[in-house]
């Protein structure tokens, strides 16, 4: 009787371990930091990314998916804490839609990849001087999508070839860390608090980064715009139109007005004689 019940409670550990591989991980690494004062630096981690291809619906949309397109990080700090900087790895450096910023206890990070990654990698170091002595949390939230643009949040669904059903996206789980504060040195240095590289637009289910700038010249004062076609799949799509005058090209406008205003009156005026 033992032996059947150890041999269906491996079975149970097995299952388990079967469906939580198949989340996505971000996490801040290492786990817990005791500080005496010294600096104390995470790296924030993107672990367990489905491979391209993973994620197959070749009867339904005949699409391949998988890979990280885009990520977003929030984290939340105490008052244990001052935020000191950040560096983009060096696999991040790269990107050109990136941003990140501390502001009211609150880091918020978001980057898109112009090349699906599918592999796990580090986005950065984050690091914070201690302030207080005790014992604080800093926890982490956000969203990671698929080279489709799909967020890996166990509620999307493809239709898998194999078994032939359809099957939930991965989920992203999130792992905080825990700061322990012995000691604090009075100092502050304070690095870059704020990048902003590109504009991200992030929704339910994508993201997708579409940026126009429209600037006429002094020969084309005005700007019309028929027609955008931009084709992506699911797209969420930002026009930002910007139109930049002249000084010049108003030189020349307010010119013209005043020479027609003085050919009106004298035509006026040659009427009233006759």
């Amino acid at each position: 009787m033992n032996r059947y019940f150890l041999v269906l409670l491996i079975l149970i550990f097995i299952f388990l371990d079967i469906s939580y591989a198949e989340d996505v991980y971000v996490k801040l690494i290492p786990e817990e930091v005791v500080s005496n004062g010294e600096i104390i630096k995470f790296n924030i981690t993107v672990e367990n990314i489905p491979k391209i291809g993973d994620i197959k619906d070749e009867d339904y949309l005949k699409i391949e998916d998988g890979g990280c397109r885009g990520v977003g990080i929030i984290i939340n700090y105490s008052d244990h804490l001052k935020p000191y900087g950040f560096n983009w790895s060096d696999i991040c450096k790269k990107e050109k839609l990136k941003s990140y910023e501390f502001k009211d206890g609150t880091f918020r990070l978001e980057i898109s990849f112009d090349n699906p990654i599918e592999e796990d990698f580090c986005i950065g170091e984050i690091m914070f001087i201690p302030v207080k002595e005790g014992e604080t949390q800093l926890n982490l939230s956000g969203s990671v999508s698929s080279a489709l643009g799909y967020k890996y949040d166990g509620v999307n669904e493809y239709f898998d070839y194999y078994t032939k059903t359809y099957k939930k996206y991965p989920n992203t789980k999130f792992f905080g860390a825990k700061v322990v504060i012995k000691g604090i040195n009075a100092t502050n240095t304070t690095m870059k608090l704020k990048e902003d590289v590109g504009d991200i637009e992030t929704s339910s289910s994508s993201t997708i980064v579409n940026r126009i700038y429209v600037t006429p010249n002094v020969k084309e004062p005005e700007v019309v715009i028929k027609e955008i076609n931009i084709t992506e799949y699911q797209p969420v799509v930002n026009v930002v139109i910007e139109k930049k005058s002249s000084f010049k090209f108003l030189g020349f406008n307010l010119l013209s007005g005043i020479l027609a205003g003085v050919l009106f009156g004298l035509i006026m005026s040659r009427f009233k004689i006759i």
